[in-house]
């Protein structure tokens, strides 16, 4: 089995951008892959960036992941500790990026086609922790396009 990642600053991704989108699918299509996992890093200093309101948000990244917890912003702040409101983020963004992918117009074919799952999961590499998330919610057999 061959294990390929895909990252990106935060872990967003440009899925407007034609030849990112093509070049991913063009991927999925010819690579046995059964499953995309989305991995999110609870050091990093990005999101803890974010949900400390940090002014200095210069990045596409940093602009995408801000939009995200002020539209969870009461989800988010109410927790007590900065390490629980990364995790959260963390969380979110997992679930916006499956539903992203289950639902762009030239992807959702091919994780249909080829079967593919998604998943994610958290690190936390001071503490060397490894938390995957649950994937029955974005398999490709329960994924609903509306």
């Amino acid at each position: 089995m061959h294990h390929y990642f895909l990252t990106a600053l935060g872990s967003v991704f440009r899925f407007q951008e034609v030849r990112f989108v093509e070049a991913v699918v063009e991927f999925l299509k010819n690579g046995p892959v059964a499953q995309i996992i989305l991995v999110h890093n609870l050091d990093c200093p990005l999101k803890k960036k974010i949900i400390n309101h940090s002014r200095e948000l210069d990045s596409y990244a940093e602009k995408e992941l801000f939009e995200l917890y002020i539209d969870h912003y009461y989800r988010i702040n109410p927790l007590e500790s900065e390490q629980e409101k990364v995790r959260e983020l963390a969380l979110l963004h997992i679930g916006s990026l499956c539903q992203k992918l289950a639902r762009h117009p030239l992807i959702e074919g091919v994780l249909r086609e080829e079967g593919i799952g998604i998943g994610g999961m958290l690190i936390d590499p001071p503490c060397q922790k490894l938390e995957a998330v649950p994937v029955e919610a974005w398999k490709p057999s329960a994924i609903s396009i509306s």
